[in-house]
């Protein structure tokens, strides 16, 4: 049985590893060929251009590793059964459950590389190409956001601002409202400006309309300050930024923490970043559900057997990837869980494999 769990896995890794490769080869080439004019009108060199092809080399193998795998497993079994060896390995006592076991395991390997690739190789080198790029072609990140609503963890104050620009660490249009132990409103503040002092830790409000209530007599009492300073408010400026592309991309645990943070003060950007997070970690999972496609359809056709399981597989994968685009899209709406933005196309894809070898039976 050792000898046909590595033949299994050998005869799947091998073929995965070539069709890896090809396509590989193929979307690098399209890489390229879609910035060649680009790097002509730039006069890039031809050091660079090798560069940051070559960065964008674990991008690609991330993308196809899941398809490659499918194909490869599809195509093994499809021999197998084209060729009645299944027969003989069913004959002698064994469940197809046993025989496709090799598979599921490279999958569950797979999936623990995918995951460290991604976070030790992928990242790193989209980080250098995007830096690159952007040196190279005068373009400039930006973490500016507008209409940025927040709250402080204990719930004692609310600011929101029209704009924040993150060269100048400054808000615009800024309406802070600060509340008593109580949660009776305390204080309106108006300011036109608030740049944050990296000495202090604060914000300094400028051009600033102060209303206050007086609990007792429940009147409102109006002053202006030219500049004037909020102890309570110490938000960093790191949670006025858009961060929707840098929470794929930052430490495992810096964006863990900050997500736990933007729960707090800010709910209605939580989603969104939470969905990117989730799809970040349970993305590896993709080797494992694309195997276990593989394994999981028919192969009992009589004529043109590997033309139709490929074309089976590859119809469920779709509907895989189709699927996750839908719950992804409302995940970051905020109609479903983060994790069930991942967790529900595998569920579909699964219900969806056994009920079609349970329709060929």
């Amino acid at each position: 049985m050792k000898l046909y769990d590595r033949y299994a896995a050998k005869s799947v890794v091998s073929i995965a590893l070539l069709a890896v490769l090809l396509c590989t080869l193929m979307l690098v080439s399209v890489d390229l060929f879609s910035h060649l004019d680009s790097y002509l009108t730039n006069k890039v060199d031809a050091f660079t251009i090798a560069r940051l092809t070559v960065l964008g080399v674990p991008e690609a193998v991330l993308f196809v590793l899941g398809p490659s795998l499918l194909f490869a497993a599809t195509f093994y079994l499809s021999q197998m059964q084209a060729n009645n060896e299944f027969i003989c390995l069913l004959g002698s006592g064994l469940s197809y459950r046993r025989l496709v076991t090799p598979l599921l395991v490279v999958g569950l390997l797979l999936s623990f590389a995918q995951f460290g690739f991604s976070e030790q190789v992928y990242i790193p080198a989209y980080r250098l190409k995007n830096s690159a790029e952007d040196q190279m072609f005068g373009m400039h990140g930006t973490y500016d956001s507008n209409n940025i609503t927040l709250t402080d963890e204990q719930g004692k104050y609310v600011v929101h601002a029209k704009q924040y620009n993150d060269k100048l660490k400054r808000l615009a249009q800024v309406m802070l409202v600060l509340t008593d132990d109580t949660g009776a409103l305390q204080q309106r503040i108006d300011a036109s400006w608030a740049f944050w002092e990296e000495d202090s830790g604060r914000w300094r409000l400028e051009n600033v309309r102060i209303e206050q209530v007086n609990g007792m007599s429940m009147q409102v009492n109006s002053i202006g300050e030219e500049t004037y300073y909020v102890p309570r408010f110490t938000l960093a400026p790191s949670y006025f930024r858009n961060l929707s592309n840098d929470i794929k991309t930052m430490d495992i645990k810096t964006a863990s923490q900050y997500l736990k943070r933007i729960a707090i003060v800010d709910p209605h950007r939580y989603p969104a970043l939470a969905t990117d997070f989730s799809k970040r970690i349970l993305d590896c999972l993709n080797p494992l559900v694309m195997l276990f496609i593989a394994c999981t359809i028919s192969y009992k056709y009589k004529k043109n057997i590997l033309l139709l399981s490929i074309i089976t597989s590859l119809g469920i994968a779709v509907i895989y990837y189709v699927v996750q685009m839908l719950t992804l899209i409302m995940a970051k709406q905020g109609v479903i869980g983060p994790i069930w933005g991942m967790a529900i196309p595998m569920i579909v894809i699964v219900c969806i494999a056994l009920a079609e070898r349970i329709a060929i039976r």
